[in-house]
Parts: structure tokens; sequence; C-alpha cells
């Protein structure tokens, strides 16, 4: 409904305006169409110009992320725990899936190796979404499309081992696509979709591809 509301009132704005011009002695209308053209632009494009700069401000506690997992020599692999296992929803970047993980921990080994220990996007998402289904399909509707506005759609299908899961009408700001970060955690909607397939699941989860295809964002787990 909020992503009608903009070009809805430019719409009906414009055809406000252009009765006042065609009429006589309606050059009040001609101004109520006007404005009603602006307030439509700017409810159409200042929340998206809004999310551009938060995502922008955010990319520098991304590009310390980064720095972090390249100064420790970790490959740029997550695993991400269901708070059963950490105490909240984890990602662990390591070489390896973790046996354990201590509670509150930033830095530790696993097999003989570091692991670094990150709150996602995933994370901070589980927080809104409270009390999820059990089923993970309506998990992921319930937090993706309903909570978050993410996507409009979600389908969930299990291949052996793994889940594909397809969302339609998919939409989340680019936090850290260019940075090592992205390649370790995944995109923003791989992220969530993997947190909350931890916690539904309570086990680990590894993102093994995604791929987006316009508004089709399809993530494939394990």
């Amino acid at each position: 409904m909020r992503d009608d509301l903009g070009p809805s009132l430019v719409v009906l704005g414009a055809a406000t305006a252009a009765l006042g011009l065609l009429q006589p002695n309606l050059a009040p209308l001609v101004a109520l169409g006007l404005a009603a053209v602006a307030v439509g632009l700017l409810a159409t494009w200042e929340p998206r110009a809004r999310e551009a700069i938060v995502a922008k401000l955010s990319e520098a506690g991304w590009e310390n992320v980064s720095a972090l997992i390249q100064a420790m020599g970790l490959p740029p692999k997550a695993y991400y725990l269901p708070s059963s296992a950490a105490g909240r929803p984890v990602a662990v970047v390591a070489a390896s899936p973790p046996e354990k993980v201590a509670r509150d921990a930033l830095i530790f080994k696993t097999g003989g190796s570091p692991a670094l220990v990150l709150s996602t996007p995933g994370t901070k998402a589980l927080e809104i979404c409270r009390d999820l289904p059990e089923d993970l399909g309506e998990a992921l509707r319930s937090c993706l499309v309903n909570n978050l506005g993410l996507a409009r759609s979600v389908a969930v299908a299990q291949r052996g081992g793994e889940y594909v899961v397809e969302y339609r009408g998919a939409s989340a700001p680019p936090i850290y696509e260019k940075l090592l970060a992205r390649s370790a955690l995944g995109s923003a909607i791989a992220s969530i979709t993997a947190a909350v397939a931890a916690e539904v699941l309570n086990r680990p989860v590894e993102i093994i591809s995604e791929k987006r295809d316009g508004k089709t964002h399809v993530v494939v787990l394990r």
C-alpha cells in the first residue's frame, strides 16, 4: 500500500491539474493538482533516497568486518547458527562448521583454526520477526514478506539435503554488495533467509548459492 501511494498521488494530481487548465476560472484546482504531484514525487523518492543514505553510512562497519576477515586469513564462508547454539542468532566465519560456540565470543578456535562470530542482517531481522512458525516456508513468509516487506511472495522446495527458496518481488538495500563481507554472509535477503532457517531447523545452515533475476531472488541453503 505504501509503495502505491506516491504514484497514485502523482496520477491524481496530474489529472486534477489538467482539469483545472481545461476549465476556466479553476486556477485553485491547478494549484491543488500540482501540490498533489509534488507530494506524490516526495512520497515515491524520499524513502528510497533515505535507504540509500543509510546503506552508504553502514558501509564503514562492513568495511571493518571485511578487513577483519581478511586479516585473520579466513575463507569468505559463513555458517549461520541458531540462538540455541550461541545464545543468539549469529554467523560464524570459519574454515569448517563449528562444533560449538562460546557464549558472547567474538573470536575463537574451531578445529585448530580461527573463527569469527558476527551479528548479521539476519540477526537483527529475527529481533523483529518473533514467534516464527515451525514450518520453514511459513516462517520465511511471516518474516520477510509480512514483517519486513522485502518480498511479495516466497516459495520453498526441498531438494535432498538442500532448501531452494524463491522470492518474487524481492527488494532489499545493497548493504555491502562490493565488500568481502558479501561473499561470506550473502546478500541481506540471503542472510535473513539463512538466519530464519537456522532458527526454525535448529541447526547450522550455510548458503550454497544465490541468484537474482530482476525481482526474483533464489537462495539455496544446506
